[in-house]
């Protein structure tokens, strides 16, 4: 379009032109001594509107040759980012089919080139942390920090990520013990401490996590919950003071104190500091509150002075678990303890009428031995060895 307005605009001006010498041709003199030119008016209008119209190209052609390389480095240039953007594509791509050889050599074949040479490293670390490769995982990890300097977060949490997926434990502790100085409130870096500690099964420090853990909200309620019941109940079972236990039963949650894991390692802990009547009790409470077979069996190892008061309230909840078996052997033994022999024998007999198990045909074996029934005692041994070799 612009074309036909230029040859329109031409075609005007000539036939203008063509009128105007038709009417005047008139004439143009240029003198310099000893020379002198004359030439007509509309021949000096269409040379001077001609050496223009060359002029006017001549710039633009030296202007377009100045620009020439400029442009073909440009063009280059932007063949070779298509080249890296598309190798990128094809390595995120092998990556995620976990083609790990063909993943690497694609990420960075032109990562020179690349819009986004962070991603390419990062990615082509995890490619060569896959292939058991940590030479050059680690060298792809350190030109990933190279390549953006205020990366150091991305860099890291990418490093200890794939060190604890390595099982290099130590090297992971290192690298997120840095990352904490530089973000200690960063979400991901408190979750993959919080992985790290139970791998290493540092409890301590687990525990001293666990507010920063859930302030910043690095899981869910539920997941959390069992992190703490876990730290909790690994450090009742590992104390080896009674003030200790005392203390980190103190530190549990109370919405958490009667979590049956939790009340196992802790009456556990206090029998094994013979603190039986403080067992007793907190047993006692537990077992009104929700009924379980562990705690009930703990229960009977209880050893407090009164054992009459023991049994009696094992007796109460005869009422509401009456045909529990493990309830039926549990009063058996108590009564065993405060020498009923007549109830324990019936206990027992009535435990294994509903649930035959093993344990309580040794009990009643014994407690028959003691009454002098040796055949009926024998008898209940083999039923018992019967019954495990068919478990």
């Amino acid at each position: 379009m612009k074309l036909l307005i230029k040859i329109l605009f031409i075609a005007l001006l000539g036939v203008a032109l063509a009128l105007l010498a038709k009417q005047d041709a008139g004439y143009v003199l240029i003198a310099r001594s000893p020379w002198a030119i004359e030439i007509s008016l509309t021949l000096f209008i269409v040379a001077l509107f001609a050496g223009f119209v060359v002029a006017y190209y001549l710039i633009r052609f030296l202007v377009n040759s100045w620009g020439l390389s400029r442009r073909m480095h440009d063009w280059q240039e932007r063949r070779h980012v298509q080249k890296a953007r598309r190798s990128l594509n094809r390595g995120l791509l092998e990556l995620a089919q976990r083609h790990w050889d063909k993943a690497e050599k694609l990420l960075i074949q032109h990562v020179e080139h690349s819009e986004s040479p962070l991603l390419n490293y990062l990615a082509a670390a995890s490619a060569a942390q896959e292939q058991g490769a940590d030479v050059r995982r680690d060298q792809f990890l350190s030109k990933a920090h190279e390549s953006v300097p205020g990366a150091d977060v991305a860099v890291g949490l990418t490093q200890a990520d794939l060190q604890l997926r390595h099982g290099q434990l130590e090297q992971a502790l290192a690298t997120l013990t840095h990352l904490r100085s530089l973000a200690p409130k960063h979400p991901h870096v408190l979750k993959l401490l919080m992985r790290l500690y139970s791998e290493l099964r540092d409890w301590e420090r687990l525990h001293q996590l666990l507010p920063e853990l859930r302030k910043r909200k690095v899981s869910d309620e539920a997941t959390l919950d069992a992190v703490e019941v876990r730290v909790y109940g690994e450090l009742l079972n590992a104390t080896r003071e009674q003030a200790r236990l005392q203390q980190v039963w103190q530190e549990v949650p109370r919405r958490l104190r009667y979590d049956v894991s939790l009340l196992q390692a802790y009456v556990k802990g206090l029998l094994r500091f013979n603190a039986d009547e403080t067992a007793v009790t907190v047993l006692h409470d537990a077992l009104k509150k929700q009924w379980d077979h562990g705690l009930l069996q703990l229960y009977a190892r209880c050893k407090p002075v009164d054992v009459a008061r023991q049994l009696s309230w094992a007796e109460q909840w005869s009422a509401q678990h009456g045909k529990d078996p493990v309830l039926l052997e549990v009063l058996g033994r108590l009564a065993v303890r405060n020498q009923l022999w007549g109830k324990a024998r019936a206990w027992f007999e009535a435990s294994i009428g509903q649930s035959p198990q093993p344990r309580t045909y040794r009990a009643l074996g014994e407690l028959l031995e003691r009454l002098e029934e040796p055949e009926r005692a024998a008898e209940c041994y083999r039923k018992g060895i019967k019954l495990i070799d068919s478990l």
